[in-house]
């Protein structure tokens, strides 16, 4: 998912989440040893989300896998292959994105 400007109904641009492309994906938790180096903050959940290549993703871009959204932290391009890549993403449990709708 992406944010894109849009108009409200008042005619102000507002900044919305809106599907932007759709991709198979491995998510697998952050564990052990990796999540104690790499992460600090205990209040979150993280993910290594492994996709193929999509050159235009973007850090500010959201994923979204059955109602769950994650925020990206980096995008690793593995061995610099233009193949896969690596997201390390976030997932905040009581901080999902309101303005984001299903289907759209």
């Amino acid at each position: 998912m992406r944010y894109k400007d849009t108009p409200n109904e008042l005619g102000n641009t507002v900044s919305r989440l809106q599907r932007h492309k759709a991709v198979y994906a491995e998510i697998r938790p952050v564990r052990g040893r990796e999540y104690l180096e790499y992460y600090k903050d205990s209040n979150s959940l993280e993910y290594k989300i492994t996709i193929r290549y999509v050159p235009d993703l973007l850090p500010s871009d959201v994923l979204e896998y059955h109602g769950r959204q994650f925020l990206i932290n980096s995008i690793i391009n593995v061995e610099e292959q233009g193949y896969i890549q690596e997201v390390m993403c976030t997932e905040k449990i009581h901080e999902k994105k309101p303005e984001a709708e299903d289907g759209v």
